[in-house]
This record gives C-alpha cells, sequence and structure tokens, in this order.
C-alpha cells in the first residue's frame, strides 16, 4: 500500500477491527525504510488515535513500532502491552532528576547538551523543545542559566514551569529588582531587552536563545529588536558559556563560524497534521461564510488566526452572532469584571460570555494570560488570535483556522504559516491536529537565518555596529562607525549612549534641539514634571525624529495627540478612566470597542514602551547641549519612569506579569505592607487571604487562587 492509501484507510469513519492488521502490516514497511520514516511515524501516531481497534497482539506490534520511530512518550498509552525490551528502552529515554520520558529527538539533544556542545535546533512547534531545558537544569550542573525569550508572556509561562519544577533549589528571575541568591540554581529568564540591563551576567555557566530566527533583521518587523537580540547572544557568547538555541522551520544558518555549535534541522514530529486548503478570495463572503460552516462542525478546541485587532474583533462578532449565540455561565465572572474594570462595550469582555477569547497585542498582559489559562482549561472552545499568541505560547489547540493570509499588511510568507501550522495538536493531549487555510497558501520555501554580527557588511544597521566591542567589529564596520562619529553634532560618548538610534537621526535632532534651547533655555529644563508646553516640545521631537512608520500607524497622529494620551494615563480612575477618556463622545458599541482597542495598543506600545524610552534619548541629548551652553540641564528620569509604571507604583505594575491585572493590583495594594523589591511583593501575595478583602468579586478573589499557585 501507498502512503496515501494507509493515510486514507485511518481517516476512514467505518474504520473496523479486522482493517487493522492490514493496516499495521504496510505502516511497518514505512517505519522499516529509513529513507521514508517520516511517513512511518505519521502513520503510527495516527494508529495511536485509533488503537482502540486493535487487540491485545497487534497492540503489543504497534508498542513496538512506536518505539522504532522514537516515539517514546507515546508508549506510556499501551505501556500494559510492552515487551520487556520495549519497557527497557521506555525507562532509558526518562532523563534525570524529572519524570518525563524523552522521545528520540529530545534524547539526542539532551545528551549532547550534557556533553557540553553548543547545540543549534530547528524543530516543529510541538516536539518539546522546552523539556530538554528542564532537563538541563534538573542535573544542577549550571549554577547560572538565562533564558532568552521573545515576549513577556514567554516569560510568564517559562518561569511558572520552571518554578513549579524545580522552586526547591531554583531561584528564577524575570525582574530588574531581583537578584540572585546563593546555594541556589539561579536561573534568569528575560527578553532581550532586560538582558541588556542586567549588569550581574558575566559569568553565565549556560544560556538559551528561544526562536533564535529573530536574530536575523529579515525576519523581524522591528529592527530595534533584533538588535537586541544579537547584543544579548553576543555578550552571553562571550562569557564562554554553553548555549542551545532553538526555533522553528529553518533549514541553515549563518554567521556563527566563530562557534563551534551543532546545528540539528529536524522535520521530528510528534503530531500529525491534517491540512485543508479552500483558496477562497480576501474579500466578499466566502470566507466568512466558511468560517462559520467550519466551526460549527468542531466540537474541540480551535485557534483562529487574524492578521490584526480589527479583523480579531470582526470575527469574534460574526462567531457570537452564528455559532456560539448562548452565554456561557461559567464565563461570565470574567467577563463581568472585563466590563467593570476596562469599559462595558469593549468586545473582549462582550464575546468572552459566549466562550470566545481574544487574544491580541492590545489586550493587557494579564488578560492574555488568563484567556490562555480558561483556552486550556476548556472554558473557552474558540480562541481568536494575532501573532502573539502563535510565537511561542503553548496551547491545547486541536485545530487552527487561518483565516486572514496577512500578518499586519503583509502577506504571511511558508515560514511564519508553518509557525502558525505548528500549532495545531499537543504531545499527549490530540495526536493529531486540524488546519483550515481559508486563503491560497504561500509557496514552500527553504528558510535560512543569519547572524548580522557574524556576518558584518556596509548593511549592517550601525545601532548594532555602535553597541558592539571594538573587538567584535569588522575593519569595515570600524571605519564606518568613525566616519559616523566625526561628523556628528554630538560627542561620541552622547552618540553611543543613545545606541539605538541611528547615529545620523540623533545628529539631525542634536541640531533642531540646540536652536530650541538658544531661543528657550527653559523648555527642556525640567527635571520632575514637564508643563503642556514642555511636555508638547518633546513630543514634537520624538514623533519628528524617533518614530519610524510603523509607530505612526499606530493611532496616534501628531505630538499634541501623543502629549494627550500621555496626561489620559494618569487619570486618577486608572485604566477605567483612561479609556473613558478616550472613547467620549462615541455612541455606537462597534466604534466605542474599536477606539478601545486602539487605545489599549497606544498604551501597550507606545505610552509605556517606546515614548520612556525616547524621551531618556533627549534626555542624554539636552544634557550635552545645556553644557555647551552653559545653562541648567534637565532630568527626565523620573518623568519616564512615571509614564513607563502607568503612574503606579513601579512594582505594582510588575505584577502584571505574573498575571494580576493591574486594576486587581491597586485594589490589594491596601492590604499588602509596605514594599522595596519584587520578592518581597511576590512573598506577601503568596500568602495574601482573599476572603480578607472583602471588596474582591469572586473572579477577582479566583484569579489571585490561580496566580498563587504559580508563583
Amino acid at each position: 500500500m501507498q502512503y496515501h492509501e494507509v493515510l486514507a484507510s485511518l481517516k476512514r469513519d467505518d474504520l473496523e477491527h479486522a482493517d487493522m492488521f492490514g493496516i499495521l502490516k504496510a505502516v511497518s514497511h514505512f517505519v522499516n525504510d529509513k529513507s521514508n520514516i517520516a511517513n512511518g511515524r505519521d502513520l503510527i501516531i495516527r494508529l495511536l488515535a485509533r488503537r482502540k481497534l486493535l487487540d491485545s497482539f497487534e497492540t503489543r506490534i504497534l508498542t513496538s513500532l512506536v518505539r522504532a520511530v522514537g516515539l517514546y512518550p507515546y508508549m506510556s498509552e499501551v505501556l500494559e502491552f510492552a515487551e520487556v525490551d520495549d519497557r527497557m528502552a521506555y525507562e532509558l529515554h526518562r532523563p534525570d532528576n524529572i519524570p518525563e520520558v524523552f522521545h528520540s529527538l529530545q534524547a539526542r539533544i539532551y545528551y549532547q547538551l550534557r556533553s557540553g556542545v553548543n547545540v543549534v535546533l530547528s524543530a516543529s512547534t510541538s516536539v518539546g523543545k522546552s523539556l530538554v531545558i528542564d532537563a538541563i537544569i534538573a542535573l544542577k550542573k549550571h549554577r547560572k542559566i538565562v533564558i532568552v525569550v521573545p515576549t513577556l508572556a514567554l516569560i510568564d509561562e517559562t518561569r511558572k514551569r520552571i518554578s513549579q519544577k524545580f522552586r526547591e533549589f531554583c531561584n528564577v528571575i524575570t525582574h530588574p529588582t531581583q537578584t540572585a541568591q546563593s546555594g541556589m540554581v539561579n536561573v534568569y529568564v528575560l527578553t532581550q531587552e532586560r538582558v541588556k540591563q542586567r549588569i550581574d551576567l558575566s559569568n553565565v555557566d549556560f544560556f538559551v536563545i528561544d526562536e533564535f530566527y529573530k536574530l536575523d533583521f529579515r525576519r523581524e518587523d522591528d529592527n530595534q529588536r533584533a538588535v537586541d537580540l544579537n547584543l544579548a547572544f553576543h555578550r552571553l557568547a562571550s562569557t564562554g558559556a554553553q548555549f542551545y538555541m532553538l526555533g522553528p522551520n529553518i533549514q541553515a544558518i549563518k554567521g556563527l563560524d566563530k562557534y563551534e555549535i551543532h546545528f540539528i534541522p529536524s522535520e521530528y514530529s510528534t503530531v500529525a497534521v491534517d491540512v485543508f486548503s479552500y483558496n477562497l478570495p480576501a474579500q466578499g463572503d466566502d470566507r466568512p461564510n466558511k468560517l462559520v460552516e467550519i466551526c460549527q462542525a468542531l466540537s474541540t478546541p480551535t485557534l483562529i488566526y487574524c492578521q490584526g485587532p480589527t479583523s480579531a474583533m470582526r470575527v469574534s462578532r460574526l462567531l457570537m452572532r452564528e455559532c456560539l449565540r448562548e452565554e456561557v455561565p461559567a464565563c461570565a465572572g470574567a467577563a463581568d469584571w472585563i466590563a467593570d474594570a476596562y469599559h462595558p462595550e469593549w468586545i473582549v469582555a462582550e464575546v468572552l460570555r459566549h466562550g470566545i477569547g481574544i487574544h491580541h497585542g492590545g489586550v493587557p498582559r494579564a488578560l492574555q494570560q488568563n484567556m490562555v489559562r480558561m483556552f486550556n482549561d476548556g472554558l473557552l472552545p474558540i480562541m481568536v488570535c494575532t501573532s502573539t499568541l502563535i510565537e511561542g505560547v503553548n496551547t491545547v489547540a486541536e485545530n487552527v483556522i487561518v483565516y486572514d493570509r496577512r500578518r499586519n499588511n503583509k502577506v504571511l510568507d511558508f515560514f511564519t504559516y508553518r509557525n502558525i501550522q505548528g500549532r495545531a495538536g499537543r504531545m499527549g493531549r490530540y495526536f493529531i491536529g486540524n488546519v483550515f487555510l481559508l486563503e491560497k497558501p504561500p509557496e514552500n520555501a527553504e528558510v535560512s537565518v543569519e547572524y548580522p554580527v557574524g556576518l558584518q557588511d556596509a548593511d549592517t544597521p550601525l545601532t548594532l555596529v555602535m553597541q558592539l566591542d571594538d573587538d567584535a567589529l569588522t575593519d569595515e564596520s570600524r571605519t564606518r562607525l568613525a566616519d559616523a562619529l566625526d561628523r556628528n553634532f554630538l560627542s561620541a560618548a552622547t552618540v553611543l549612549k543613545n545606541g539605538s538610534v541611528e547615529p545620523a537621526v540623533q545628529d539631525i535632532l542634536a541640531r533642531e534641539m540646540f536652536q530650541i534651547m538658544q531661543q528657550d533655555p527653559t523648555v527642556f529644563s525640567w527635571r520632575s514634571n514637564p508643563t503642556q508646553t514642555q511636555l508638547i516640545a518633546a513630543c514634537r521631537l520624538m514623533v519628528r525624529h524617533l518614530w519610524s512608520l510603523r509607530t505612526k500607524g499606530l493611532g496616534v497622529n501628531s505630538p499634541e495627540h501623543l502629549a494627550w494620551y500621555v496626561r489620559a494615563l494618569g487619570s486618577p480612575d486608572g485604566m477605567k478612566g483612561y479609556l473613558s477618556q478616550i472613547t467620549q463622545g462615541l455612541e455606537s458599541n462597534e466604534e466605542i470597542s474599536r477606539k478601545v482597542d486602539e487605545g489599549m495598543k497606544i498604551l501597550r506600545n507606545i505610552l509605556i514602551f517606546k515614548f520612556p524610552q525616547d524621551l531618556m534619548v533627549l534626555s542624554s541629548i539636552q544634557v550635552e547641549l545645556a553644557q555647551r551652553l552653559e545653562i541648567s540641564a534637565g532630568d527626565f528620569g523620573f518623568f519616564a519612569e512615571t509614564v513607563e509604571n502607568l503612574y503606579l507604583p513601579a512594582l505594582l505594575v510588575a505584577l502584571e506579569e505574573y498575571g494580576l491585572p493591574i486594576p486587581i493590583g491597586r485594589k490589594i495594594q491596601r492590604y499588602l505592607s509596605p514594599f522595596h523589591d519584587l520578592n518581597e511583593v511576590l512573598d506577601q501575595l503568596r500568602a495574601f487571604n482573599v476572603e480578607n478583602a472583602g471588596d474582591l468579586s469572586e473572579f477577582e478573589k479566583s484569579l489571585i487562587e490561580a496566580i498563587q499557585g504559580g508563583i
């Protein structure tokens, strides 16, 4: 039998026991053919999904076939039928000090890392790459470990996993205020930006770069994040530490010639995937109608990928209207709370009542975490998401529907599509994942990743070059940097301090700022809170010189508009007051909800990230210019930190990363003793008795208790 014939047989609804021996015989031929092992593994997984049709003799055969393709974790499903040698092989794939069993690829990586080799792994999402990290931690061989992840959501997921497994001997550090503890294995779980903030990473033993493809500027929309990841890798690798880099669907990596690495590009998979492609037009009713038809036929957890928040809102309303009309009592508490704490007309609260979760960049991080928890717990049958959920966060979805063929406004490339596809199915939960492509899939293409530090040329961004040590620069890069610094209006020290901004941009900005300061020496001399005139002057320079087209597309239209948002964020009513100001005067529910989404996106991407960062660039420049003009210099640090922390105590805001929404944090603050570092806050939160806080709703109590279990 050919592969497609066996596959068709295993998919039959009328498959019977009498058919199974012949199928087993056919599958064994694929398993024994080493050139066709991938098809053999795929068919074995599908056989496991139909194992109830096998008798005990046939199940023993299946058990041996499972072993032959290296899927040892799945042997637990049929272990009672295993022969002695199969049981021994199963136990031999259990690493030291953790209860899980490895499959063959995990075991290969584990033993290479254990022997001290640097490993770069490219494999699908379902492979369980993170389990290898846990096994390395469990060895207690390395006392200082750094895990670099691309998002705060992944910080939370990784922190919870490690804390729950290794609480007795691991100190997990995620925040700038936390410090290492002697006698413990200190595990730093950081984004690339936070690696830059740490001054205690000079003696690292082992580090991990998750989603390593983000090193390559060609793969990233945000060049600055790619620069920061390159700097993080370079800094950590320069310590001589061993490393493990992991990501999906990469066939080659270039620029790491300086390091001894073992690159493993693997097609290994622990789930089978069925892909259904419809090639529907982007416009018109065909896609929405097909989406409704598919969702009405599905009964297991489903992710629906949309290109952005606006598309997610439209899709959610459609599903609420056509598929999930009834409200879900188990979701009422969360929906009521979101409506009260943020805005009653927000689509996130409205559709949540019907069992539909929304996950995109405008949803606060703590709410994102709670949505994922509700989805994984089976309370939400559908999660409508953008790339914020696709990149890295684990879910239990059996089905993935790719509604849009775009990411933001760009057509999905094959790499991103494969990354989305990898979210269907989950080892140990669903043997077979289903992927529904409503538009035409992208063309198949091999993907290579370039490490720019190792491949410096005339196109390497100066924002990377000027943040590297001199001994890491090529002669060409030294010449480029020297030329940029020699003709700059600012001193080399100031330009290098503002390393995230191109030297030419700093030069133009400084010249304009110098002219302004000559005419009005007070406009940039403030040190705590600026006047409205001073704030708008700073905003004008940011928008004109430091904002990209991507930033300008987030909904802030002018310097005055930016200043308005900065002030609105300081509302005495917190988040609710901020959103109330943004939506004032609007009438239609859809218009209000769209404005709330926009306001949350501006909050996350501009107010607490871009604005404070840019304000500190202006601050360092005005200090130098004030010295030249012999006038009083300002210091924007206090105000930058104030806005970054939403006009609240910094450690209270930090709790959102642990899943505690800021409105709840403000509520329970009165019950906590004064604190000075994050560990103190976490200790108090861990011991907090929700029954002693009479003003907490049942949802708030349950959410706090869920968070306590993960810290």
